[in-house]
């Protein structure tokens, strides 16, 4: 492979079921010629589905606890305020680090986090360049936003602002424009922007491609993602609960969203040139048919709940498989190996993505090193000490608030700074989660809930992590906790709203307006919190149930919710088939998995499901074909590979079925069921005796390792003791401040006891156990030994 260059386009949010019927219509012309001559496929998203966390991964090739870009803002060191997320909390080096040791030169603009600039062999426009302040005539570039600093000011000649885009630019995409009375309606204003911005990104990328060297090029729009969340509820068909009015103004934005990014991606295209590998992907989808949300949560970043589980993946140059093929089973955390492989260089086992290697023409080994970040070499990440200048992060932040990926930050600012550690906390449980590492999440889980009783999310995480944990009397008990506390703050919420609404109404004037603004995000979260989700509740009571092995009750509460809870339907259909399979009713609980594969024909889980069912009907076919289609969807699920290859035994498709199988168990070692499977097939059919006996030992070794580490999984859970310890930590007085600065106290472990007893005023040996509250893996290392 001897590319010599690599584009790589971003476009946040793109979805399939926008694009296609673009595409069929003509509509995208260019993206249609991308694809026939390349490849193209789905592309799995990581939760929790938030941009800056994705986009890193996608960069890194690495999940959130590994890369530590864990939400939309942070706490700033040097000032104690708090800012938007930047790169100095990237722990481990992006892919244009790599090249920069690696001798190329990259050319990175917009990528969320890319701010401040790095200072890497080539040129990066960052994330906040392309934001505008209100005043045009006083529109200054931060100096962070540009590397190398010789380009701030030609490229700030390119940037346009919202004020500058006029009624021409507009109607394409609402050609109604002039009967909207903009003083009454926003919405013409917030498409200006976000044409402003993509506009001023797409103008520095091109910009970059013709006037800069460049082996690699990566732009990010983050376009789409916003013309979703400020249009797509207008899109066709037209929902309920869109006025007629409304639907005749805005139905046109999304499509010509999609169709300004076709032109942008022709340019780029053309720029890059023949001999240039392009890869065009997002991050997630968005939903824009009958599963779009009726109700965004009353919580930090409830848009994302808009976002779709599958995002787009195109790939295209003279290294890349041609004639439109579809690549399966693709992965954010794939992009940073594949384009490491594209470039001839290894890729770090400790990424957590994998080459896609069926996208190339050429098929060679890939190579690997243990991790690139062990590697030394000039990479172009920035000093240890860097800092910002807090004056340039408080518009940035504004926008974020405005987005409503984060709530308006409290006025004390101690306040502010916990509610936006707890914030990343919580993405970061459920980044461990999603990354099957339930005890870390748990213990995150339950400190959160400790702290905030009020925030029943946090509950609900800490039941989940239990209930794939299998602690039964932890569920009930979590369970049984959840329920009290979710109708007791609604009740405190209610009251505490009755108690604002009486206070505003004895105000007058300008005063209260001021006040009502100040409190709107108090507001918002008492509202959120007022209403009781009653079907939601009954809806984990029938997941509690099931993981008690109570599948009968659980049965009987999900049937009653089939015609009480609206715009759940999916999930909860696919429950049913699930439960109807483990009380061994296959027929029935395919006609619950059908529903539900009709409503989401892209359920992975609700496939793996239906192929269970229909093997236990004796049709051996449609259980393999929903087995593939489940693996299609996400490869990296060794029960779906378990399923196919059964019922590629029993069509006697012998070795692909071994070839499944043997995956399976590449994938989770300590699969009985697989390795059982694989010694009767090595037996029997194959007549190889000693593979056979093989497996039948890994499949003892595998029952004896799965009964230990169930063992060790309950150790870790938190005993009465520690809980009490918890108890104790979270009513000290100096809590906050312990949790939010845990790192900078702690800095030396060695002398981490030590400085807890000073900083606590607490002895040492009512320290110690709040130590392993803060730090459990540090408390097992220095205090391991019984004496200590």
């Amino acid at each position: 492979m001897k590319a010599k260059k690599t584009l790589l386009i971003g476009w946040d949010a793109a979805d399939w079921r926008m694009i296609r019927p673009l595409l069929d219509a003509g509509k995208m012309p260019n993206l249609k010629r991308l694809i026939d001559s390349g490849v193209w496929g789905n592309l799995r998203t990581l939760h929790p589905v938030l941009s800056p966390m994705l986009w890193t991964s996608i960069g890194t090739g690495k999940r959130p606890y590994k890369h530590g870009i864990n939400g939309f803002s942070e706490p700033d060191p040097a000032t104690g305020a708090v800012r938007p997320v930047t790169n100095l909390s990237r722990k481990t080096k992006a892919l244009w680090n790599i090249l920069n040791q690696s001798g190329k030169q990259s050319n990175v603009v917009g990528w969320w986090p890319s701010h401040p600039a790095e200072p890497i062999n080539g040129v990066m426009v960052s994330n906040q360049f392309q934001k505008a302040t209100p005043d045009p005539d006083n529109w200054k570039v931060d100096p962070h936003a540009v590397s190398p600093q010789r380009l701030l000011e030609p490229l700030s000649e390119m940037r346009l602002h919202p004020a500058w885009v006029d009624g021409q630019m507009l109607l394409p995409f609402v050609p109604r424009a002039a009967e909207i009375d903009q003083k009454e309606d926003p919405r013409l204003s917030s498409l200006a922007k976000i044409l402003a911005e993509i506009s001023t990104v797409h103008a520095a990328a091109t910009a970059l491609m013709q006037l800069e060297p460049w082996d690699f090029m990566a732009v990010y729009y983050d376009g789409i993602d916003h013309f979703g969340h400020a249009f797509m509820k207008y899109h066709p068909p037209q929902d309920p609960r869109v006025s007629d009015a409304d639907f005749a103004l805005y139905q046109h934005v999304m499509e010509g969203g999609y169709r300004f990014h076709d032109m942008m991606l022709g340019v780029l295209m053309e720029l890059a040139g023949d001999e240039a590998n392009i890869m065009l992907i997002s991050d997630h989808g968005f939903h824009p048919d009958h599963l779009r949300p009726q109700t965004l949560p009353n919580a930090p970043a409830g848009p994302a709940s808009e976002h779709r589980q599958y995002g787009i993946f195109v790939m295209a140059g003279p290294d890349v498989q041609t004639g439109g093929q579809q690549i399966y089973s693709g992965s954010l955390l794939d992009i940073t190996p594949t384009l490491l492989h594209a470039f001839d260089l290894p890729v770090g086992r400790d990424m957590d993505g994998k080459v896609l290697t069926k996208a190339f023409r050429d098929a060679r080994p890939v190579e690997y090193v243990e991790s690139w970040d062990a590697i030394p070499g000039e990479d172009g990440t920035h000093p240890k000490d860097q800092q910002l200048d807090a004056r340039d992060a408080k518009a940035a932040l504004q926008q974020l608030v405005d987005l409503g990926y984060i709530d308006q930050p409290d006025e004390n600012q101690d306040v502010a700074v916990a509610e936006t550690v707890r914030e990343l906390d919580y993405n970061l449980a459920q980044s461990y989660v999603d990354g099957k590492k339930f005890v870390e999440a748990h213990r995150i889980a339950v400190r959160l809930w400790n702290q905030w009783p009020e925030e029943s999310r946090f509950g609900l995480l800490q039941l989940q992590c239990e209930m794939a944990l299998k602690a039964h009397e932890d569920v009930k008990r979590t369970f049984d906790r959840l329920k009290v506390s979710v109708r007791r703050y609604a009740q405190e919420a209610r009251q505490e709203l009755a108690r604002l609404e009486e206070e505003q109404k004895q105000k007058e004037g300008e005063q209260g307006g001021t006040l009502q603004r100040r409190r709107a995000p108090k507001i918002r979260r008492l509202l959120g919190r007022a209403s009781v989700d009653e079907a939601g509740i009954k809806f984990y009571e029938a997941r509690v149930r099931l993981t008690l092995g109570e599948d009968e009750a659980a049965r009987e509460v999900l049937e009653s919710l089939t015609e009480t809870w609206p715009g759940r339907q999916q999930g909860l259909y696919r429950l049913l088939g699930q439960v109807c399979l483990r009380l061994n009713e296959p027929e029935k609980a395919m006609e619950w998995l059908d529903k539900a594969l009709e409503l989401d024909p892209d359920d992975a889980e609700a496939h793996l499901q239906a192929s269970r069912a229909q093997y236990l009907l004796g049709e051996d076919y449609a259980s393999a074909t929903h087995a593939l289609s489940s693996l299609q969807l996400n490869y990296h699920n060794p029960r779906a590979h378990y399923a196919y290859g059964a019922a590629l035994v029993r069509l006697e498709h012998v070795q692909w079925a071994v070839e499944a199988l043997e995956v399976a168990v590449q994938q989770a070692r300590h699969y009985v069921e697989a390795h059982e499977l694989l010694a009767a097939v090595y037996a029997e059919q194959l007549k190889m005796p000693v593979k056979a006996k093989a497996h039948r030992e890994l499949a003892e070794e595998a029952r004896q390792a799965n009964a230990q580490r169930s063992e060790d999984l309950q150790a870790e859970l938190p005993s009465a003791e520690m809980e009490h310890s918890q108890e104790a930590l979270l009513n000290h007085p100096k809590c906050d401040v312990l949790t939010i600065n845990y790192n900078t106290l702690m800095a030396e472990p060695e002398q981490t006891v030590e400085r807890l007893v000073q900083f606590l005023e607490l002895p040492p040996e009512k320290t110690r156990p709040m130590l392993e509250v803060l730090d459990p893996e540090l408390y097992r290392s220095r205090f391991s030994d019984a004496g200590q």
